[in-house]
């Protein structure tokens, strides 16, 4: 029978920085939840509810006008602008302190990960935070593998055709910019554009206006900070000797996170790791128990570790693609 699970706000909190650092948890991914616990004790829910400056928060002033705008023809789509910010309750912080604790389902995870780190070589102090911590990463992970996200294959229509944006568009951004940024002394030149069977020459120097366009416009629907960057991506995503292809994105920041957690927090062989990485994928049913994945383990650890990893929950369909992110819209990718 499944029962309810209940972890204390307290020992939420105190687990956060965790889960933030190694699983790029964000506590709005457990919304849902701290809402439904909320409403329990106070069914008038948030009516009535002062604005206490405690809870006051800058955001987005989504009625102001963004970077990029719906309308493919406005100029401001072409053009960086600031992006205004207005103070906004934050409910979720609110409620969050005025409930004790949060609720689950388990279905016996939680049971099985504290016989897992018992039986690791975790020191015992830490054992009772490394449990709430690798819980809630595989609360999360339900969570993400439910959602069915907008860039689904299935709806890429919807957004504006975002597969052509990954194989096409993309690429062919990082090479004007490679070869925008190649040479300093273009701006100072005129540049001609031809079609095959006509041509045009703009004369650049003139407040180098065109190539400014552009860099607005790569800055935008782009989004690389440097050569070496978008070199380094035309050749992992893009080359027809391409790097290891990132064929699950979730199941890499588990390992990744699972394999840093562990390594800061005590000292162990790395074939000790890879064990303890395997056995909580088969846990939290990531992969089943049977599959030979130890290299592909021991392969990802050693391909995204001396690479600065950041842990990001990306959607399978999206693979190692990537967006641009100064791009707030979510209809126009260029």
């Amino acid at each position: 029978m499944v029962k309810d699970e209940m972890i204390l706000i307290e020992t939420l909190k105190a687990i956060e920085p965790a889960l933030k650092k190694y699983f790029a948890y964000d506590r709005a991914m457990l919304y849902k939840e701290i809402e439904s616990m909320y409403l329990a004790i106070h069914p008038e829910g948030l009516y009535g509810v002062l604005n206490d400056d405690k809870y006051m928060i800058e955001v987005p002033n989504t009625l102001d006008e963004l970077a990029t705008s719906d309308n493919p023809f406005d100029y401001l789509r072409y053009a960086p602008r600031e992006q205004k910010m207005i103070k906004a309750f934050d409910s979720l912080a609110y409620m969050t302190d005025n409930i004790q604790g949060i609720l689950f389902k388990d279905d016996g995870v939680k049971k099985k990960i504290e016989e897992l780190v018992e039986r690791s070589n975790i020191p015992e102090e830490y054992q009772v935070a490394m449990v709430h911590v690798l819980w809630i990463l595989a609360i999360i992970y339900k969570k993400h593998e439910a959602f069915q996200p907008i860039l689904d294959p299935e709806l890429l229509d919807a957004t504006c055709n975002m597969d052509t944006y990954f194989k096409q568009i993309r690429p062919e951004m990082l090479q004007l910019y490679l070869f925008l940024k190649g040479d300093r002394r273009k701006k100072n030149k005129s540049i001609t554009l031809s079609n095959n069977q006509e041509k045009i020459t703009i004369n650049n120097a003139t407040e180098n206006w065109f190539t400014n366009l552009l860099d607005s416009y790569l800055h935008i629907y782009l989004g690389v900070d440097s050569v070496e960057e978008a070199e380094k991506e035309l050749k992992e995503v893009y080359s027809a000797k391409k790097g290891r292809k990132a064929d699950d994105p979730t199941r890499n920041l588990v390992i990744m996170g699972v394999y840093h957690l562990l390594e800061d927090h005590f000292i162990a062989k790395n074939s000790e790791i890879y064990s303890f990485i395997y056995k909580y994928m088969v846990i939290i049913g990531l992969i089943e128990e049977g599959d030979m994945i130890d290299i592909k383990i021991k392969s990802v650890v050693e391909h995204f570790k001396g690479d600065d990893y950041k842990p990001q929950w990306i959607p399978l369909s999206q693979g190692n693609y990537k967006t641009s992110p100064n791009n707030p819209s979510k209809l126009y990718f260029w």
